[in-house]
């Protein structure tokens, strides 16, 4: 005999999956994933993603029992400074980068207590391509620090994606060889970022910048910046040749 479902178990079923949909469920459905203890980790991490920036709905994430180590690493990559401070009073832990964590763990050989150290480092590297694209588009400059020397350039460019992005991570950027050719190239496209002349000399002596880029910023240089440049070795020939083609002009000129 076939199994009829009830109608109301149905709509029971419906209305939680609606529930699901965490970009579009209303205040009072997200306040009960938040509070009910059995809402799974991966529906947690959905919800951190969408709502990171609302401080009160991150100080609830972090209250949540099965919060995975790897959402609160992102909540802490992505919020204010008073949601880092939360999690390490109400976590009883302390988010640290590697550096940190290795001098937490010389204090505790000297028998020095300290809090639990939440590795940010390790997590960030255990985390999966989705999460730490999403952790480059949003997180914090500590979080772009980390996840700019991936080798994915999706990832790259996610970070140099990100509204925070200050221009002195960006001349930064310009001027790291560990740089995917394609974040290098977005940067040289960028006609706010590259208006700065530091910028512009940074992509122009990186040997990593496409010759294209490259060569568009050559005549912008001072007779200074091009005789370095053609003597730089480490940089296309394309580029050193087009440097050297500019100096024997400005000194016609001056002649």
């Amino acid at each position: 005999m076939e199994k009829i479902t009830p109608r109301s178990k149905i709509h029971s079923t419906q209305q939680l999956q609606i529930t699901f949909d965490v970009e579009h469920c209303s205040p009072i459905a997200l306040r009960k994933l938040l509070l009910d203890v059995h809402t799974p980790a991966g529906m947690l991490e959905r919800i951190a993603h969408v709502y990171y920036d609302d401080e009160h709905i991150a100080r609830d994430l972090v209250r949540c029992p099965n919060l995975a180590e790897a959402t609160l690493v992102f909540l802490a990559l992505t919020s204010s400074e008073e949601i880092k401070h939360f999690i390490t009073s109400t976590r009883v832990v302390d988010v640290v980068m590697e550096e940190d964590a290795a001098a937490a763990a010389a204090e505790a050989a000297k028998g020095q207590k300290s809090k639990k150290k939440l590795n940010m480092s390790q997590i960030v590297n255990k985390m999966t391509p989705s999460q730490k694209i999403k952790l480059a588009q949003t997180g914090s400059k500590e979080a772009r620090t980390l996840l700019i020397r991936e080798s994915s350039k999706i990832i790259g460019l996610a970070v140099i994606a990100n509204p925070k992005l200050t221009i002195g991570e960006v001349e930064f950027f310009a001027k790291s060889t560990s740089l995917n050719e394609d974040v290098l190239r977005k940067i040289g496209s960028n006609n706010e970022w590259c208006r700065k002349p530091s910028v512009a000399t940074a992509l122009v002596n990186n040997p990593k910048t496409p010759v294209g880029i490259s060569l568009g910023f050559v005549s912008r240089m001072t007779e200074k910046d091009l005789a370095m440049l053609e003597r730089n070795r480490n940089i296309p020939e394309a580029v050193r040749a087009s440097a050297r083609s500019l100096v024997i002009k400005k000194k016609m000129g001056k002649g």
